[in-house]
């Protein structure tokens, strides 16, 4: 399998592009959740009508959809328990085989797959397949074959690219400014998280201490960025600190930084973060 590694919205673009007009047969795209590679794959790809498939599906109900959709594009989302079946993989394999038609053959005597496709037992199509995923790990054992049959992607945006994709939809300058200051600090961040930080605004919920609960800051870190706020001398500081004082030491830098960034993002002004150093 050819992995390709990319890191901006604009090359993800291009690659979908290219799948929606035919040039791929099959494209695995893999990243991380919450960075909309589900949301960009529906924008760019909904004028063609293609068929979506995400989630639990049984073999006889997929053979059913592929041949109903059979030309189509076909994207798979959350494609974890369709890899782990044996039978699932089988009729992914030859759904993306390299030739042009492909013949896809219902491998049962089920009776029900009459009503399916007439009783021949098979159906060809032209279709070319998008799948998405979290990871490639997903592609173990048995559907090695499948992976060889695939461009895939694996993208990987910088906080920086996933902040200039959120500028092109935010409509909270707030919110975003918030995200500005503090994304670095924050789990997962992407695309989803301003989304998620829009509705808890809209609902009128405490936004920004759900946002900070959600930070990928190690506990020592949070504890001295704390200690930090609430008390005006080191010596106060260690006096409430649950390690040891060389601890506090080596970790104050770090609980600075991530403090900077939290409270730039509730407003602070320069002078009230200065005293927190002292």
């Amino acid at each position: 399998m050819t992995e390709i590694t990319i890191t901006t919205y604009d090359e993800l673009t291009r690659f979908i592009t290219a799948f929606r007009d035919g040039y791929l047969n099959m494209l695995v795209i893999c990243s991380r959740g919450g960075l909309g590679k589900s949301e960009e794959t529906r924008r760019l790809l909904s004028m063609r009508d293609p068929v979506h498939i995400g989630g639990h599906i049984t073999p006889l109900a997929l053979y059913s959809v592929l041949e109903k959709g059979k030309d189509k594009l076909v994207i798979f989302d959350e494609i974890d328990t369709l890899l782990s079946s044996t039978t699932h993989v089988g009729l992914l394999k030859q759904l993306c085989e390299t030739r042009e038609f492909k013949r896809v053959t219902w491998g049962s005597v089920d009776p029900r797959a009459v009503a399916v496709d007439g009783g021949k037992g098979y159906f060809y199509t032209r279709s070319h397949v998008l799948m998405l995923c979290n990871s490639f790990d997903v592609f173990g054992a048995n559907a090695i074959a499948l992976k060889t049959r695939a461009l895939s992607l694996r993208f990987e945006p910088e906080p920086s690219e996933i902040l200039e994709k959120i500028r092109t939809f935010a409509m909270d300058d707030e919110i975003y400014a918030f995200l500005e200051g503090l994304h670095e600090a924050i789990a997962d961040f992407g695309p989803r998280t301003y989304r998620i930080l829009e509705d808890l605004k809209n609902a009128g919920l405490d936004w920004r201490s759900y946002a900070l609960d959600e930070t990928n800051v190690p506990p020592k870190v949070k504890e001295i960025a704390d200690l930090l706020e609430w008390f005006d001398t080191d010596s106060d500081r260690l006096a409430q600190y649950t390690a040891s004082r060389r601890d506090y030491y080596n970790w104050k830098p770090e609980a600075l930084a991530f403090l900077h960034r939290r409270e730039a993002a509730r407003g602070w002004t320069a002078s009230e973060f200065d005293a927190c150093q002292e």
